[in-house]
């Protein structure tokens, strides 16, 4: 069967997605599946011929494939601001290393520099959803239209460039 792509962007980084109705395990008999395009983020089905996907474990049910980048950032709290790596970035989080004492739960700003001499990436408001040593991963709550377009575009890049 062909590469599968998203219907509203077109873009070919689509994701398998978790199937969410009886409706939908129904038409999995059929193998009509349910997908997701990491970009545009929209939810789709599609019919795939002798493919069957198996349960994955609990770990990696993300809807949005997180993916490896070094990137430097800087973040923005309620007690200041620290520079910090990003490590791993989907449209809708990442994850980053720093040893800023940012809690769970706290909201802050993160500005992402995709490179040298390129313009930051701004997301205007950002959560806190798990704290290890070192680590922050984060959720996206609010990005600018324009800023998201451009969050789109690096993450096209990066996937595209792990294909060769």
């Amino acid at each position: 069967m062909g590469a599968l792509g998203c219907p509203r962007c077109g873009s070919d980084f689509v994701r398998r997605s978790g199937r969410k109705s009886a409706v939908e395990r129904l038409l999995s008999f059929a193998y009509v599946f349910p997908f997701r395009c990491q970009l545009c983020q929209h939810r789709f089905q599609a019919f795939r011929w002798r493919e069957r996907y198996l349960r994955t474990a609990a770990a990696d049910r993300r809807e949005y494939e997180r993916l490896p980048i070094q990137a430097w950032s800087t973040l923005w709290w309620r007690d200041g601001h620290q520079d910090a790596r990003v490590t791993d970035l989907s449209i809708t989080g990442c994850s980053i290393e720093t040893d800023s004492p940012v809690a769970e739960g706290e909201v802050i700003q993160l500005k992402l520099a995709p490179g040298p001499d390129e313009r930051a990436i701004v997301v205007d408001r950002a959560v806190v959803r798990s704290t290890q040593p070192g680590r922050l991963g984060v959720q996206f709550i609010r990005v600018q239209q324009d800023e998201e377009g451009r969050l789109r575009q690096y993450l096209y890049e990066v996937f595209v460039s792990r294909l060769h």
